[in-house]
């Protein structure tokens, strides 16, 4: 299964290409789905920063 950076990019993939499909099925406008990518963006590199001060401070 994925886990760590992998399911990160993996996610971004999945929502990256949904913002730019769904707008091209008319379910969302491009001015709604690229913000949605953007907020998802910064919430995936708070985890990521989040996860790697956790590793950084078990070894001390």
């Amino acid at each position: 299964m994925f886990t760590g950076w992998r399911l990160s990019v993996l996610g971004l993939v999945i929502v990256g290409t949904t913002a730019v499909v769904a707008p091209l099925f008319k379910l969302m406008e491009f001015g709604k789905t690229i913000p949605l990518f953007i907020l998802f963006a910064l919430f995936i590199g708070c985890m990521e920063l989040m996860e790697w001060i956790k590793r950084r401070n078990r070894r001390r």
